[in-house]
């Protein structure tokens, strides 16, 4: 009985532990990042410099939909794998190419090795529960 009893808590501290360290993982804490938490939105890019295609992708993106952008309080953060300042980035961040979006909280809410989020990234801001808020207290001032 005193078996049983001792490997439950070991297993339940043991999923403690691992749901704590997953859910520090997906979080995007860095020096870097704090001055945008809780107040916009970011959609973070890092590609090796000579293969920038993505991030000229974004750039003319962010260009071409600024309104919508800003209406979404969205900022763009880009780096190329070579600069110093990417190992302050998050691990998970540092660590590969490609193109993040991070929520208000600081939370990844969406990534892809290529443009492909950009098809979806106003979709993807729209589902969110604060977004919902901003949506259904201001006006949209957005001209087509």
């Amino acid at each position: 009985m005193k078996i049983k009893l001792g490997l439950k808590k070991t297993k339940l501290w043991f999923y403690f532990f691992l749901v704590c360290n997953l859910c520090v993982s997906l979080e995007v804490n860095s020096m870097i990042l704090d001055k945008y938490a809780w107040t916009n939105r970011l959609v973070i890019v890092v590609t090796e410099k000579n293969k920038n295609t993505l991030e000229r992708d974004v750039r003319q993106f962010f260009a071409l939909y600024r309104c919508d952008v800003d209406d979404r309080n969205l900022k763009l953060l880009s780096f190329f794998t070579d600069d110093p300042i990417v190992q302050q980035l998050p691990k998970l961040v540092q660590s590969q190419t490609g193109m993040w979006l991070i929520g208000y909280d600081g939370n990844i809410k969406a990534y892809s090795e290529d443009n492909q989020l950009l098809k979806k990234l106003f979709e993807t801001i729209d589902k969110m529960p604060m977004r919902k808020s901003e949506m259904s207290s201001s006006t949209d001032d957005c001209v087509q």
